[in-house]
């Protein structure tokens, strides 16, 4: 029993030291900039608006976006993963033709150095998907959105090579890409272009995310449509992902803000507060699941770990389950 008591004390501090609100680099925070990103552009109306204030006004004159269509296929490998996440859309251009536009969310905090190699990857998995289903190939338009604190410096795909005369430029691949790197734009700019009051406000989080300070001191600027956006249940939720998104991807002082907040909305700020009430408790409970799993490893009795944990029959029955499950997968 000492053994068992000694155990418990040790999972019970390593689970009181846990913090859940605290920000988690690497996989959790590319992973919290990706959800925030797909979040915003996979609704057609923020799209739409971004495409055609983004992309050259030729282009945008003869795509349909009646026609945009969210494409739920998968295209980015291991590979690429690490360094893109991407929404695609289908659409009409011209009178007939069909396009692919790719709008590819940059992981990294600091430029890609060769771009276009990880472009014409991501290209052949999208041809490479459509010649598998024996498809016609589409014209792909990447646009790759930035938002790292070093400024992208865009070259072309043949200043990567030596100098080449006209014979040997002939062996190099010609595609060009859209950048959208968000430090080309200022606040105001990025409010005077985009109208939308979701895509306004998602654009300007996303351009300080890294910044703190910057985003407490502009609330007034970053947030003054709010009140207009928590009008209807749709602008509630968005706020909701703009929360967790700021809770999860800064270390931002959660009381100051909130008290900056209820300056512009006593509404978002309380809404801000419930949210990250929620989180805490989510994160909470996924470690006292930890903490039972390891004790059901370690054959601690049920009763000890219910006492312990405060989980239910229940759910400790189903941490139990997939243990199971793990130890026939290692046996397989």
């Amino acid at each position: 029993m000492k053994e068992i008591f000694l155990y418990l004390c040790s999972k019970i501090l390593n689970f009181m030291e846990l913090k859940p609100m605290e920000n988690q680099l690497d996989k959790t925070t590319i992973s919290s900039h990706d959800r925030f990103f797909k979040e915003l552009f996979s609704k057609k109306e923020e799209a739409s608006e971004f495409i055609a204030k983004t992309l050259p006004k030729e282009i945008v004159e003869k795509i349909d976006f009646q026609s945009l269509e969210i494409d739920k296929t998968e295209y980015i490998d291991s590979k690429l993963r690490t360094n893109f996440s991407d929404v695609v859309y289908n659409c009409k251009y011209g009178s007939s033709t069909n396009i692919k536009v790719s709008l590819l969310f940059e992981h990294k905090s600091y430029p890609e150095m060769f771009p276009h190699l990880q472009l014409l990857g991501y290209m052949h998995k999208i041809w490479e998907a459509q010649m598998k289903q024996k498809q016609k190939l589409t014209h792909v338009i990447p646009i790759i959105f930035y938002h790292g604190e070093r400024k992208w410096e865009k070259k072309t795909f043949e200043s990567y090579f030596d100098k080449a005369d006209e014979a040997l430029q002939n062996y190099i691949p010609r595609f060009d890409y859209q950048l959208i790197d968000t430090s080309d734009y200022t606040d105001d700019q990025i409010i005077e272009l985009f109208r939308g009051i979701q895509l306004q406000l998602g654009m300007l989080i996303l351009k300080n995310i890294f910044d703190e300070q910057q985003i407490i001191q502009k609330s007034n600027k970053i947030f003054g449509e709010i009140n207009q956006l928590l009008q209807n249940e749709q602008g509630e939720r968005f706020f909701e992902t703009v929360a967790t998104y700021l809770i999860y991807s800064t270390q931002l002082e959660i009381l100051k803000f909130v008290e900056k907040m209820r300056t512009i909305s006593p509404k978002a700020g309380e809404k801000f507060i419930s949210t990250a009430k929620r989180l805490e408790m989510k994160g909470r409970l996924e470690g006292v699941k930890k903490v039972a799993y390891s004790m059901i490893q370690e054959n601690i009795p049920d009763e000890v770990i219910l006492k312990v944990t405060k989980l239910t029959q229940k759910e400790l029955d189903y941490l139990k389950t997939l243990k199971k499950f793990e130890l026939e997968l290692e046996i397989l």
